[in-house]
């Protein structure tokens, strides 16, 4: 009998349950394996073109133009310590980050505001005008350098290629988690824009208790791609941080809304990367975005300004108490026009080829007659915006209210040295003003005199006006008898020092950077007055001719061009040496039958020759020199006598007791010269 096989059902089952969580397992490792492909491919392309992005916005922030407003430009500030900076005088400049520029004049007219001095408004306002020019050039440069094979250049002089950089940054960084994947070569873009509500690394005024409207500042920094609103006009900072980093890219615009003017800096990169999966070949894009940064100059030593009285202060009816008195109607009455001169070819006069011209540049065109007072202004605003976004804004308004100090002693003996008949007359006194690191400023007298004298720096502002202070003291002071020297040589002469006080200004920092600003490119020059350090010997003019540095014998008369002339009797400019100089503040030597400049330097106070890091980096120099002088009249009397006529015969008359002619004395002045005190 046949028994008849079966299978249990169960095992069956089992069977058909293996093989389909196998083919399960297969699918799901499968899918892993791709998810993992796919993943790493993702992150790979993440990694690289991160990297791209900031290497570009490296290069980026680290490129620098010239320009003939600032000097050297670029979206970072720079100490000068670049070697590509090189001045003509052989020292480094500044790189000017663009943003401190757009707060420097936005801080400069708010200052000027709160003095309420209108034509300091004007010069922040035509340096804001110069700032979005540099701005626009900047922005030129940075966009040609998107582009592949286009390069720039660093403070150093070396050669940025930003989209060199990102594609090497992005090979460099691709992480190797996957199959054949590569960088399909030349698929890098670049491009600038903005981001909106990024926080610059410019801080908003210190010392200012009014506000801007809402959304400008965050933190008390300003706020990039925002319009900053002040008093009818618009400022707008750029996306340069105190630091590189990456932004969001969904936030990337082409450019931003709602401002009248913008520099785009923030770097967009996009690449394509190449996948090949056993012959199947996929693209893939990926974008990132990056800010430049910009490393704050903190400015140690911006520069000084100086008020210096050699003759004593003004203390008269015109009175030069204060530095708000340096704008006063005193010196705008109408007849206080200046003739306004720049230095060509070298230091003048201490450089052999240097000269004198007319300066075409005066930077107030509501003034054509250029008043003494605003050229006060100019020097003080000159000063000012130096210190950066950094000046303080209660403490620069202050200052001009705080009042000089006296000269102490108030009066020397004059002649010095101990000569007969010597009187007292005013001691000179500096007013030195500088900047603390925290942006306030401190303030500082001493006395000083007439020489040494200032140089005027090539391609730099001088300014003259004569007799801008007419009634600069109560009275006249007469010294008399006083030997007058050579030319004169009279033992019996008298020195009048009048009423009347001249101008001199010497602006250091007119014209900024190399392109129009000369051998030391508007840089301060520096010298122990204000430097803290230890004053230099005192020079003394010689009286005669040693050889030294001796110019031609070129007779020098700058005054009268527009401008209010030099007193009578000046023509010549001749005077004696050491007590009685020209109408001129530069030092001269007697040749024997004139006077003669000296171009001596031992008599001027210059820049000191060097290389590399130039010293008022750290340790301040000389900005702007306001400068007055006290007229003095020199007078040299003769007495003759002169014969008695009859009136009706036109005889002679005898005297009758010795039977000569009768004579009277007549005293006449035969010479008479206005100049300046030269030694005392």
């Amino acid at each position: 009998m046949n028994r008849k096989i079966s299978r249990k059902p169960h095992g069956n089952m089992l069977v058909l349950m293996i093989a389909f969580t196998a083919t399960i397992v297969l699918a799901l490792l499968f899918f892993a394996l791709g998810f993992v492909r796919l993943t790493g491919t993702q992150f790979e392309q993440k990694t690289a073109i991160e990297a791209a992005a900031l290497a570009a916005a490296r290069d980026m922030s680290n490129i620098v133009i010239t320009n003939n407003d600032f000097g050297y430009v670029g979206l970072s500030d720079s100490a000068p310590v670049g070697a590509g900076t090189q001045a003509g005088d052989s020292y480094y400049t500044q790189v000017h980050g663009l943003n401190t520029l757009v707060g420097t004049t936005l801080l400069d007219y708010i200052i000027a505001d709160e003095l309420g001095v209108d034509e300091m408004k004007r010069l922040a306002q035509v340096d804001w005008q110069h700032v979005k020019t540099a701005g626009d050039q900047l922005q030129a440069e940075l966009t040609r350098c998107t582009a592949a094979g286009q390069t720039a250049f660093d403070k150093d002089g070396l050669v940025l290629n930003p989209y060199k950089a990102a594609e090497d940054a992005y090979r460099a960084n691709q992480v190797r988690m996957t199959g054949k994947s590569n960088y399909k070569a030349g698929s890098m873009v670049l491009n600038l824009g903005t981001i909106d509500g990024m926080v610059t690394n410019i801080k908003t005024p210190a010392g200012w208790t009014n506000s801007f409207n809402s959304g400008a500042t965050k933190g008390g920094y300003y706020v990039a791609y925002k319009p900053v609103n002040f008093d009818g006009h618009t400022w707008v900072f750029a996306g340069v941080g105190d630091a590189m980093r990456l932004v969001d890219p969904s936030k990337f615009r082409n450019a931003a809304t709602g401002v009248p003017w913008q520099v785009k800096t923030i770097v967009r990169a996009e690449a394509v990367q190449q996948l090949n999966d056993d012959g199947i070949v996929a693209n893939t894009k990926s974008v990132a975005c990056a800010q430049p940064a910009s490393v704050f100059d903190p400015k140690p030593a911006p520069g000084a300004l100086v008020v210096s009285f050699p003759d004593g202060p003004p203390n008269g009816p015109c009175t030069m108490a204060k530095v708000f008195d340096l704008y006063s109607s005193c010196l705008a009455d109408g007849d206080d026009d200046s003739d306004v001169y720049m230095a060509k070819n070298g230091d003048y006069p201490v450089d052999a080829t240097s000269s004198i011209v007319p300066d075409p540049n005066w930077p107030i065109p509501s003034d054509p007659g250029r008043q003494a007072a605003n050229a006060d202004k100019i020097a003080v605003y000159d000063w000012l915006k130096r210190a950066g976004t950094k000046a303080d804004v209660a403490s620069v308004v202050g200052m001009h209210s705080w009042p000089f100090n006296p000269p102490s002693p108030a009066t020397v003996n004059w002649p010095p040295g101990g000569a007969a008949g010597a009187k007292p007359i005013p001691n000179g006194v500096a007013h030195i003003y500088r900047f603390n690191p925290n942006g306030t400023v401190n303030y500082q007298s001493k006395n000083c005199l007439p020489a040494p004298f200032y140089i005027v720096s090539d391609q730099q502002m001088l300014v003259e006006s004569f007799e801008a202070i007419s009634q600069g003291a109560n009275s006249t002071l007469q010294v008399k008898p006083i030997d007058l020297g050579p030319p004169i040589m009279d033992s019996d002469g008298e020195v009048n020092l009048t009423t009347k006080f001249d101008l001199y200004i010497r602006d250091y920092a007119r014209r900024p950077g190399t392109l129009k600003g000369g051998q030391h490119s508007g840089e301060p020059m520096d010298d122990p007055l204000v430097s803290y350090k230890k004053e230099a010997p005192k020079v003394a003019i010689q009286l005669t001719k040693d050889g030294t540095g001796i110019g031609t014998n070129t007779q020098v008369r700058f005054g009268g061009i527009g401008a209010k002339p030099k007193g009578p009797g000046s023509g010549d400019g001749q005077g004696s040496l050491p007590l009685i100089l020209p109408q001129e503040d530069f030092a001269f030597y007697w040749t024997g039958s004139t006077m003669q400049l000296l171009r001596d330097p031992s008599v001027y106070k210059s820049y000191t020759p060097g290389s590399g890091l130039r010293p008022t980096y750290r340790t301040n120099g000389v900005v702007c020199d306001i400068r007055m002088r006290r007229q003095v009249q020199v007078r040299d009397e003769t007495t003759v006598e002169i014969p008695v006529t009859d009136p009706t015969t036109g005889s002679p008359v005898v005297d009758p007791v010795t039977g000569l002619p009768t004579t009277t004395s007549s005293t006449t002045s035969t010479k008479s010269d206005v100049g300046y005190i030269g030694i005392k």
